[in-house]
């Protein structure tokens, strides 16, 4: 059974696949498995990942027709066979010792959800900024009342914990990232390793959602609701 299970969904990502597939195969930390969700991709993704599939018996793919990122996230969790799942993307990079201090971290200071920080780049890969979280938990429970609270694709946590809380929901499309945290932070512990591990894309399109007025009133709604379990916890 590998001690990590690192879950990807992806959708016509063919353009930086490759990059994100190698930067977990290359870890540091040998002892995964890393399940691929490919979402109805109708570019080259599952060429792609057959042929990575082929040349590393690590990972473990499905594929089949477009259900959402939701969707893919609990059924590529559901067949996780590790402790800990690490999330990752298809179009951002992991450093090679991400996993292996991921985990450390998590061991040694007995968490049950941990995040990284990340270095926010370009389609080139450039650098745009840094991207620092807070660490700590306490720290963690009060910037969740304004902002989500780790960056998706650095989080690593229990399996366990993850079954508990049951897993992504889909509620008003809602960030279904932030919505999870908000039902495990308050109940766990939570940290957020003040390193730059992961290379996280910014395109042009999440610049430009960030100001949606839709997206703006779906972070109200899951504040709030981070604000009642922070007042029942």
């Amino acid at each position: 059974m590998p001690k990590i299970s690192v879950v990807m969904s992806v959708y016509n990502g063919e353009k930086y696949l490759k990059q994100a597939v190698e930067s977990i195969l290359q870890q540091t930390f040998n002892d995964f498995e890393f399940i691929i969700i490919n979402d109805g991709s109708t570019d080259k993704s599952l060429e792609i990942l057959k042929e990575f599939e082929r040349k590393d018996g690590r990972i473990k793919i499905i594929s089949r027709g477009n259900r959402g990122l939701v969707y893919s996230l609990n059924e590529g969790i559901k067949n996780a066979r590790g402790e800990y799942v690490a999330r990752m993307d298809a179009d951002d990079i992991s450093r090679l010792e991400r996993l292996e201090k991921q985990l450390r971290y998590m061991q040694e200071n007995t968490l049950a959800i941990c995040g990284t920080w990340a270095e926010g780049v370009d389609s080139h890969g450039m650098k745009i900024k840094d991207m620092d979280y807070p660490p700590r938990a306490n720290n963690i429970k009060g910037f969740t009342l304004l902002h989500n609270p780790f960056i998706h694709p650095s989080v690593m946590f229990r399996k366990d914990v993850f079954e508990k809380v049951r897993g992504y929901r889909k509620i008003f499309n809602l960030a279904e990232d932030h919505e999870l945290w908000t039902r495990m932070i308050f109940t766990y512990n939570a940290d957020n390793i003040p390193e730059r591990l992961l290379k996280y894309r910014l395109h042009d399109g999440q610049i430009t959602r960030r100001k949606n007025f839709a997206m703006r009133m779906k972070g109200t709604i899951v504040r709030i609701l981070a604000l009642f379990r922070l007042i029942f916890s």
